[in-house]
């Protein structure tokens, strides 16, 4: 009796190490094809993005983007774009205002940026007058 349950047990045992190698190789499988559908995702993107834009598009996407933003939809800037240069133009409130509007006509596809718009001058303290 104590031999026969040893043998179960050591059939038991086999037979669940024989399982345990088969399962990575049938879940590798799986990870490998998440991996590459990741991959062509992301290559996609950047062909995407390397399309170059029409100046129309391109000008939408800016306004667009100017007009969604709460801060900036207020500051009337205004756009124009020849070749996929982008030039902006109008009055900040503050000088992260203007580069808030730099930044999204690059992620508009824009290939260089002419930041036109005035902000007003940012207010340096002089040390002399903390320590004072």
């Amino acid at each position: 009796m104590k031999r026969m349950f040893a043998v179960f047990c050591f059939v038991l045992a086999l037979s669940a190490v024989a399982f345990a190698q088969a399962q990575p190789a049938q879940g590798g499988e799986t990870m490998m094809k998440k991996s590459e559908k990741k991959a062509e995702k992301k290559a996609e993107k950047k062909a995407e993005k390397s399309m170059p834009k029409t100046d129309e598009e391109i000008q939408k996407c800016v306004m667009d983007k100017f007009a969604n933003s709460e801060k900036l939809k207020t500051q009337s800037f205004s756009s124009a774009v020849s070749s996929g240069v982008v030039t902006l133009t109008g009055n900040a409130a503050n000088a992260g205002s203007k580069g808030a509007a730099t930044g999204i006509a690059k992620r508009c596809g824009a290939t260089k940026v002419v930041n036109n718009i005035s902000a007003p001058a940012v207010k340096k303290s002089d040390k002399s007058e903390k320590k004072g």
